[in-house]
This record gives structure tokens, C-alpha cells and sequence, in this order.
């Protein structure tokens, strides 16, 4: 399949305001008098992950919500709701009490990428939450192998690309990989046949065994065929380098401006929720990832802290990057149901 150009939307449609208004309205309404006092939390917080237990959303989860029960007073306990590319466990966020006591911590395809994926979605990305704190982020890594012949810099991808049209593979497992690859050719002006595997462990095996001439994912499954060097990290997919990988360029750097794309996690509560227990939340949160001993975890999963945390930055991220992605998804011709 040959990566075709993704069509823009403006950033200033009027259905872009509408909505942004009514997520940052769900992220500062007031619950009803008297929802939240100094006694929050009074018990013990639910925590959904929507992933398995094992893994390294559930990793993360542990990791951030350890330090903030910590602050709270209070335990946070992991409830791993796995299943249905999220759905399974935002039900049940959706159904809780919004006294700030049930919580998710979920990813952007939640409230960013399922609406686009299903034609019938059981929930509301913006009014059936509360967006409380966009914690961490991860950028797509851009890889290629290090056999004899491959490209060293993403500048030499690009040039024997234009040079050999057609023969450039590159391979990719999420929605946002796929969606970071298509915005890569668009910009480098380049054709590249997109080979799509299950997951990250298929993707890597396709590289190094020279299945693909190059790869767009995350960070974590790549980092043992780094350091025994059968693979090499060409670029990041972020607006700034990744504070785990200072020598490795951006992308945008490397002359392919505006390319500005990043996985990220997060936590939200149900519609309702006090704007008094977000503001509380999203202040321990960035607490908690920014202590050091977090900080060096987080990069062994190739995440980092989110430049700022706060709900109104989590509910202009959501807006924005359902905007941005859709138009792709669509072109791309992704659907799950």
C-alpha cells in the first residue's frame, strides 16, 4: 500500500471551537455543593488501567500513582480493565461516581483515536469524562538496521527513496506509528509502501530480519538491538529531542518542519467531577513524575514527563490532536469495527 497524501484541517473551524468549549467547560464545571472538601480522599482511589496487568502501561500506572498516593494519604489500587482498545475499562470509569475516588489512567487512543477507529463508540471522548492530567509522553522513534549498505541518517532514507521510487518498506504496528509515517512521507515527498504486523515484537523482527528498511514505534522493543548493534535510531517523531536520547535529532530538525507527533498517557475521572479534586490531582501528578527516581523509570519504557500537567492542558490536547488525526485516519482508511 503506498502512503498518499493526508488532507489538513484548520486549526480554527468552528467545530473545533465548539468543541474545545465544551471539554474545557467539562474540565472546570463544579460538581454539586459540598463534593469536595479537605476530607478528599476519604478512602482508598481506584485506579482503571484498560490494559493488561505486566505490561508497561500497567508499569507506568504503579510506577506515578505509588508516588502520589503518597501525598494523598490515601492507597490507589490498580483495577486492570483490559480490553477493547480501552472501551472495556473507560465503561466502567463512565458508569463511577464522580467524587474522585474512581479514576482511569489511560492513552490518547481513548479520547483521540477511537472516535475516529469506531463508527459506533459507547461513550463520549468529551462529555462523558473529566480530563484531570496529561502526565507523560513518548515519541514514535524512527529505526533502521545497521546492516552493510542501510542508511545512516534519516537525510539518506529520504534520498535513496526519491532515488529508487517505490522501494523504500517501512513497517509499523499502532495507529499512531502508521499515522507518523504517512506525515513523514507527505513531508519528505516520498512513496513508501507501508507494511502493517500485529505488534512491536513482529515489527522488530521484520527489521532485523531486513523484511523493512525502516520502522516507526516505540522505543522500548529496540533497545536491546541497539546496544548490540543490529539496529540504529535515526530520528524522534517530537517537536524536542527526548530527554532519554539527547544525541538523536527530531525530525522537524532534520528539516521535515512541523513533524510533531507523541504518544501519551494520562488521567481522567467521570463527567462531573469536581474542577477542585482535578486541579489537586494534576498538581500531585506532576509532582510525581518529575522526581528522579521517576524520571529514570520512566525512560526505561521511552517515556518522559509532559512538559506541563494540568486539566485544561489535557482537554486542549485531546481537541487538537482529534483534529489533526482524524483527516489521516480517514485516508488511511482505518476502521475496527
Amino acid at each position: 500500500m503506498t502512503i498518499r497524501e493526508a488532507s489538513q484541517v484548520s486549526k480554527h473551524t468552528p467545530a473545533r471551537r465548539a468543541v474545545l468549549r465544551a471539554v474545557a467547560a467539562g474540565a472546570t464545571a463544579l460538581a454539586v455543593p459540598g463534593a469536595f472538601s479537605q476530607t478528599w480522599p476519604a478512602k482508598p482511589i481506584r485506579l482503571i488501567v484498560p490494559f493488561v496487568a505486566g505490561g508497561g502501561a500497567d508499569a507506568t500506572a504503579r510506577l506515578i500513582a505509588g508516588k502520589m498516593a503518597d501525598r494523598l494519604g490515601q492507597q490507589i489500587f490498580i483495577d486492570n480493565k483490559a480490553g477493547g482498545n480501552t472501551i472495556i475499562g473507560v465503561q466502567d470509569l463512565k458508569r463511577a461516581a464522580p467524587d474522585g475516588h474512581t479514576l482511569i489512567w489511560t492513552m490518547d487512543q481513548t479520547f483521540v483515536l477511537n472516535p475516529s477507529l469506531y463508527n459506533k463508540l459507547p461513550y463520549d471522548p468529551v462529555k462523558d469524562f473529566t480530563p484531570v492530567a496529561l502526565a507523560i509522553t513518548s515519541p514514535i522513534t524512527v529505526i533502521g538496521s545497521t546492516r552493510p549498505g542501510d542508511a545512516q541518517t534519516i537525510q539518506e532514507v529520504v534520498q535513496r527513496a526519491k532515488a529508487q521510487s517505490g522501494t523504500l518498506n517501512i513497517g509499523s504496528a499502532a495507529i499512531l506509528a502508521h499515522i507518523a509515517q504517512a506525515e513523514f512521507a507527505q513531508l519528505a515527498g516520498i512513496d513508501a509502501t507501508r507494511i502493517t504486523y500485529k505488534g512491536s515484537a513482529e515489527v522488530a523482527q521484520g527489521l532485523i530480519a531486513g523484511d523493512v528498511n525502516l520502522v516507526f514505534d516505540g522505543l522500548a522493543p529496540y533497545v536491546q538491538f541497539v546496544k548490540t548493534g543490529r539496529a540504529r535510531i535515526l530520528a524522534v517523531t517530537s517537536s524536542k529531542r527526548f530527554g532519554a536520547l539527547p544525541d538523536v535529532p527530531t525530525l522537524d530538525e532534520s528539516g521535515y518542519k512541523g513533524m510533531d507527533l507523541s504518544v501519551w498517557f494520562g488521567f481522567a475521572g467521570p463527567a462531573g467531577m469536581s474542577s477542585a479534586i482535578a486541579q489537586r490531582l494534576a498538581q500531585e501528578a506532576e509532582w510525581a513524575v518529575r522526581q528522579p527516581d521517576v524520571i529514570e523509570k520512566l525512560g526505561t519504557f521511552g517515556f518522559e514527563p509532559a512538559a506541563a500537567i494540568s486539566p485544561a492542558i489535557m482537554a486542549e490536547r485531546i481537541v487538537r490532536d482529534g483534529q489533526r488525526y482524524a483527516p489521516v485516519i480517514r485516508k488511511l482508511g482505518f476502521k475496527l469495527d
